[in-house]
């Protein structure tokens, strides 16, 4: 005659069960698209004033990829069409600052397979002027192709997102960046920089 499974033998098999199924799900997360599992430790994050995008302070492995985020600090109440390089200050967290770099001269680094992110803010935002990106734009002479693709960003208005190539590219992409100030009548601008791939 059979003995019945002691507690004991069924205490052990439940603990293994519960063991294999927490592996189980715990891979099965970080599985899928792998796009989605490249970019998942990255997240933008916004500064007091509202505006500005920023890589989480998470630190990452020396060479690892990340997303470029490009920001457009406008002086709204100066800017002209004569005066767009004087008021328009440029900067990314992947190059730094560009305070004393024309914005025409800006060259954003960005990795393959990742993205780019482009926002812009005021100046002096406590005037109730808004400045949003409506569009990004490759020029004629574009040189190099680093962008596979550029969308609005489904979930903030005024920014826009660039898909960037799995591939290697070299040399610098020329594009413009259209900007709107929305007054009682908006103004639009275009800005000039570059884009750069960085490699291993």
């Amino acid at each position: 005659m059979r003995k019945k499974p002691t507690i004991q033998f069924l205490s052990v098999l439940l603990v293994l069960c519960l063991s294999f199924g927490t592996f189980s799900c715990n891979e099965s997360k970080t599985q899928g698209d792998p796009e989605q599992v490249a970019s998942g430790e990255m997240s933008l994050l916004q500064n007091s004033s509202g505006g500005i995008l920023a890589m989480n302070s998470e630190i990452l492995p020396v060479g690892a990829k990340k997303d470029t985020n490009v920001l457009l600090t406008v002086d709204t109440e100066n800017i002209t069409e004569e005066t767009v390089e004087d008021y328009v200050k440029i900067s990314d967290d992947r190059s730094g600052s560009s305070e004393h770099v024309l914005p025409s001269n800006h060259v954003a680094l960005v990795d393959k397979n990742m993205k780019i992110y482009w926002s812009a803010e005021a100046l002096n935002p406590q005037l109730g002027t808004t400045v949003d990106v409506l569009g990004i734009f490759r020029k004629p002479e574009g040189g190099a192709e680093i962008l596979d693709g550029v969308f609005r960003d489904p979930n903030k208005d005024g920014i826009v997102i660039g898909k960037i190539k799995n591939k290697k590219v070299e040399g610098l992409e020329y594009y413009n960046i259209m900007i709107r100030i929305n007054k009682e009548t908006p103004r639009t601008f275009v800005i000039d920089p570059k884009l750069q791939m960085k490699h291993d």
